[in-house]
């Protein structure tokens, strides 16, 4: 199965013979690690209902619910923070679920208070059908996302189908940056990036201050597949254009695999999905991974690279990875961040120095609200974790 998948995604234009992974991995093994970011290592994560102010202030449990809250997005700024969760609501302004996944966002006065109670984005963005992994644009006035809506509206309001089964990207726009309430109804990227027969998830965007190019990283897998055959994908869209073109233009590219990331001697048979890119440099990227090495599920992993020009990630290796057996020695020493959960969703502040996430909480096991089936518990939390940047030469 494996196999047949990566045969279909010859539709992205990129294929990869494990005899090219095998030399990509020497190569790469054998070239310096990227240390333009000097940072510290990354604090035991802290479940958002559990936060502890610097004054000693206890905030209040209200962030995570007794139902599914997964996949944060943090503004540049650090005052929102928009995740997707299956709570029905209502929030305090009446909004209510739409049914299954739907995005939330909550808010926080400075980077020193308390998160507050989230509320719906609403009808505008959500819908009846899973709308899921957000990620803001650095400038603040793009919301990416997935959706499993069938259709969605043009300009004149009429109803175009998606590309296909499955998820397909999407972004929402609004004028006011500060306003997490004002957003426009989703455009659907186009089926140049929204490949037909893929399942498209997962949007990351960055855009390279040198060039001007916008790079939109997302995960994708052959529909009807397992989901072991998500890897890990790049789309670019020229530097003529602005971002408003790419996103109303449809103007996105075909993905190409980013092979540094997905085809390790060790991970071709591997799951790798949601990307975190630290869009102040763009030389660090968080993914959620089941590759060897992984505790007992799914766990985050970090890579970095030298610069932007070119997508020559060296291997990633689990975060603050030197506590457990293997890993490189020039990983920071720090608690071990990863559990035997699944740990993913991650999305990394504008500095760098907060990570949020998601953890399925198998203490929640019988919590009826988070269950995706009477079979299927999921359970999941929202978890931050925090790092120091260092100054001088380490």
């Amino acid at each position: 199965m494996k196999t047949m998948g990566r045969n279909m995604k010859n539709q992205f234009l990129k294929s990869s013979t494990t005899l090219a992974a095998v030399a990509l991995f020497a190569a790469l093994t054998l070239m310096p690690t990227a240390r333009g970011q000097n940072y510290g290592p990354w604090s035991a994560p802290m479940n958002l209902n559990a936060i502890k102010l610097s004054d000693g202030t206890t905030c209040p449990a209200v962030v995570n619910s007794a139902y599914n809250d997964s996949h944060p997005a943090i503004s540049k700024d650090g005052l929102s923070l928009i995740f997707a969760s299956t709570r029905p609501g209502p929030d305090s302004a009446g909004q209510v679920g739409l049914g299954n996944y739907d995005l939330w966002v909550t808010q926080r006065d400075s980077v020193d208070d308390c998160w507050q109670e989230p509320r719906s984005l609403g009808p505008v963005v959500n819908s009846a059908f899973q709308d899921f992994a957000p990620n803001l644009s650095t400038d603040g006035h793009w919301l990416f996302f997935h959706s499993t809506r069938p259709t969605w509206l043009n300009a004149d309001g009429l109803a175009v189908p998606s590309c296909g089964q499955g998820a397909n990207l999407y972004a929402s726009h609004r004028k006011d940056k500060r306003d997490d309430f004002s957003w426009e109804p989703p455009i659907n990227l186009g089926c140049t990036i929204n490949v037909p027969g893929f399942v498209t998830a997962g949007p990351t965007y960055f855009e390279d201050d040198a060039t001007g190019t916008k790079f939109l990283y997302f995960t994708a897998q052959p529909v009807g597949s397992s989901d072991t055959f998500f890897d890990i994908y790049v789309s670019k869209c020229d530097a003529a254009n602005d971002l408003a073109a790419c996103n109303t233009q449809q103007l996105w590219k075909t993905g190409t695999l980013v092979d540094a990331l997905n085809n390790t001697p060790d991970n071709m048979e591997h799951r790798n999905t949601r990307t975190a890119i630290r869009r102040r440099d763009g030389l660090e990227m968080i993914l959620s991974s089941g590759r060897p090495g992984s505790l007992l599920s799914e766990n985050l992993w970090v890579s970095t690279r030298a610069t932007t020009q070119d997508q020559n990630w060296l291997p990633p290796v689990p975060i603050n990875c030197d506590s457990m057996p293997g890993c490189p020695a020039w990983d920071p020493e720090g608690p071990l961040v990863n559990s035997n959960d699944f740990d993913g969703g991650p999305a990394l502040s504008w500095d760098g120095t907060e990570l949020y996430f998601f953890r399925v909480r198998p203490d929640l096991l019988n919590t009826v609200g988070c269950q995706v089936s009477t079979l299927i518990s999921a359970c999941r939390n929202l978890y931050v974790s925090r790092r120091t940047k260092l100054t001088g030469p380490q």
